[in-house]
């Protein structure tokens, strides 16, 4: 039996193949990202709530609150600044500042009250690359950079400058022995930094786009914003540590007079910034890692510990409501990564219907055409006593196995899948390391799905067979009667047909249920093309997602295409296994091999034209979906070739199925065909 159906049996290994292969390959695409993602999280100890000060630094009443909250090992302070640089100027806390090798556009700096990168407990800063610092001018401060990527690009020189002048007032200032009373020092400084080197900052995975703290959401003014340029960590007790020659005014008592002093300082004197006067930043840890990054418990955990914070800080009234909590969702890195996979499993859950149900029609078409074709085998061994589940067994047996190999092969089609898109979003990210846990979800799911619907259909078929009297299956199928089709009833149309087109029109629209379920798979594979052109369309002409995107679109578009392609040759080798002695007739009858194939040509492509008539807003209705999930793309943006792309491809896959199997119709052997019957 294998042996005879082996074309029927590797139609359902490949329908199998392709359909489980893609769905399980885009399932486990989106558990290899979140996986991946939670265990780097784990093991770069990232913060799971960031507290930023929004007027300065929080006092230490206030980290002392949290530390004895959450144990000072989950409690890491620091600073951060973050100001736009334009044309080497800034204002930097109201101070006007100069720079020199900073790049223009959004500087973010990082402080750290540790001495070195490997010191940092949390939010582990890995790639440490150090650079020879034997050359730094003296009193010169080491600070790093994150690596250089498309979006941190590292400067050309390895020294920059801050110039600023910084102004302090004091109620009394004691100069050469007096006392001034509203006493202001003015000093200009320049301080130098050398760059130590390079580091990769877990919470800066993503190597474009990451966005700025200083972003106002509700901007319209796109022009006047400037990216992310430079990301710089200092660490160490100073970000600035100089010295001056102070301008020095205020007021003195002399002799019962007051008078103006306005001079500078005899003397440089050392002028110091230092960093825990910016400690605006509180990274914490929650104690608790048993749930699942981004899973619904772990968000309400950090939303109750969120409300916790919110009531330690309360007692103190000068840091109510002047700081902001930051949770992983915040983090541009992190949360785009997380909505890339839900991205990916949202096309994945609208495409896995329309796969699973070509797959499901398709298959259950071969298995059902395969049992009526062998009614007369059916009835002989009912006649010599074998029972029905004996006899319907070995049909079961033959749709499991090739089931059962369609699955195999998918499992690894889809684990090969889903390495290939988490390796795509390297364009995009610093990826963590491809986790190692296996995920089955989708595939267990599809492949269950299409597994039990073969048997049980196979099975419904048999048993709907084996209920009639080998008698019955014995005789010959009777044809179905001939009746005149809608076509006849318009004359207009009707009488301009030649003979031979009449004849085709007759055979497509007299076998209703087979011309419905080609129209129908050839309809869904199209509309599954248009969907994946419609995809890379947006990623390619109109820059919207990314490189992950476009492999993502250029998978869905394979995967279309070889159902597309498997579901013509399927049905039209049926089709053609089926009217052997149909065509076996034609060629006693003296047709050639051209008219003979154009028998079945001519119905293969009106019956795909007509699938291909109804794919397109089939497609439509798909694209509608994909574009609602991805959170992008419309309709009206699709390019116009794009939809004449599409039907030209199905109509491609077409004729490339009637020309492989031209063979077989023209090697049909009369004799046998003819005889099978008796």
């Amino acid at each position: 039996m294998f042996v005879r159906h082996a074309t029927r049996l590797v139609s359902v290994v490949l329908m199998v193949l392709v359909s489980v292969g893609f769905t399980a390959g885009i399932g486990m695409a989106k558990d290899k990202i979140g996986d991946s993602l939670s265990e780097y999280y784990t093991a770069q100890n990232v913060s799971d709530i960031i507290l930023m000060n929004e007027d300065g630094a929080f006092s230490d009443a206030d980290v002392s609150a949290i530390s004895e909250h959450y144990g000072a090992d989950n409690v890491q302070t620091g600073g951060m600044l973050e100001f736009e640089v334009r044309d080497g100027k800034a204002i930097v806390n109201d101070t006007e500042v100069t720079f020199t090798n900073v790049p223009d556009g959004v500087v973010r700096v990082y402080l750290f009250p540790c001495d070195a990168p490997e010191d940092v407990t949390q939010n582990t800063l890995t790639t440490v690359e150090t650079f020879d610092r034997s050359s730094a001018p003296e009193n010169a401060i080491t600070v790093y950079t994150e690596r250089a990527t498309e979006q941190f690009s590292e400067p050309a020189d390895h020294t920059f400058t801050l110039s600023a002048t910084i102004t302090e007032h004091y109620d009394e200032y004691e100069v050469q022995g007096y006392t001034l009373t509203d006493a202001t020092i003015t000093a200009s400084v320049e301080q130098t930094y050398v760059l130590g080197g390079t580091l990769l900052n877990p919470l800066h995975m993503a190597v474009r786009d990451d966005a700025s703290f200083t972003d106002d959401p509700a901007s319209d003014d796109e022009e006047d914003t400037l990216p992310l340029a430079a990301v710089y960590y200092v660490f160490g007790e100073n970000l600035i540590h100089t010295t001056a020659l102070p301008h020095i005014t205020g007021t003195i008592e002399l002799f019962g007079n007051s008078q103006t002093i306005d001079m500078d300082a005899q003397e440089e004197q050392a002028i110091t910034v230092p960093a825990s006067e910016l400690c605006n930043r509180v990274c914490i840890t929650l104690p608790d890692r048993s749930h699942t990054l981004f899973g619904r418990g772990y968000d309400d955990y950090v939303d109750g510990e969120t409300e916790q914070i919110s009531r330690l800080l309360s007692a103190d009234s000068a840091s109510e409501k002047n700081y902001e909590a930051l949770t992983l969702h915040e983090n541009f890195s992190f949360e785009s990564f997380r909505e890339y996979g839900n991205k990916i499993a949202g096309i994945g859950y609208v495409l896995m219907a329309v796969f699973l149900f070509v797959t499901i029609l398709v298959v259950l078409s071969t298995m059902t055409r395969l049992l009526d074709e062998e009614r007369g085998q059916i009835a002989c061994l009912l006649t010599l006593g074998y029972s029905p589940f004996r006899i319907i067994f070995k049909y079961l047996l033959f749709a499991l196995i090739g089931t059962l190999i369609g699955g195999f092969g998918a499992y690894f089609a889809g684990l090969g899948l889903a390495k290939i898109i988490y390796d795509n979003f390297e364009w995009n990210y610093t990826l963590p390391p491809y986790s190692a846990r296996i995920s089955m979800a989708f595939y267990l799911i599809t492949f269950a799905v299409i597994l039990i619907a073969t048997l049980a259909a196979t099975a419904i078929a048999g048993f709907k067979l084996t209920s009639r009297e080998p008698a019955d299956l014995l005789r010959p199928k009777t044809p179905k009667a001939g009746k005149k089709v809608f076509l006849e009833r318009i004359p207009f149309l009707w009488n301009h047909l030649s003979f031979k087109y009449k004849s085709t029109m007759r055979n497509v629209l007299r076998f209703f249920m087979r011309f419905l379920m080609t129209v129908v798979s050839v309809a869904l594979s199209t509309a599954l093309v248009l969907a994946g052109l419609a995809v890379l369309d947006c990623c390619l002409f109109q820059d919207i997602g990314g490189t992950a995107m476009i492999t993502i679109s250029v998978i869905i578009l394979v995967f279309a295409a070889l159902l597309n392609f498997v579901v013509t040759y399927t049905l039209t080798n049926i089709n053609i296994s089926e009217r052997e002695r149909e065509l076996a007739t034609l060629m006693v009858l003296g047709y050639y091999d051209s008219e003979v194939a154009g028998y079945i040509y001519r119905e293969i492509y009106i019956t795909s034209f007509i699938g291909i008539l109804f794919g397109l807003p089939l497609g439509c209705l798909l694209c509608l979906f994909v574009f609602q999930v991805m959170g992008f793309g419309s309709i009206p943006g699709i390019s116009w070739f794009v939809w004449v792309l599409a039907p030209v491809l199905s109509v491609l896959f077409t004729i490339l199925v009637t020309l492989i199997l031209r063979h077989k119709i023209v090697s049909i052997d009369m004799n046998d065909s003819l005889k099978a019957m008796e």
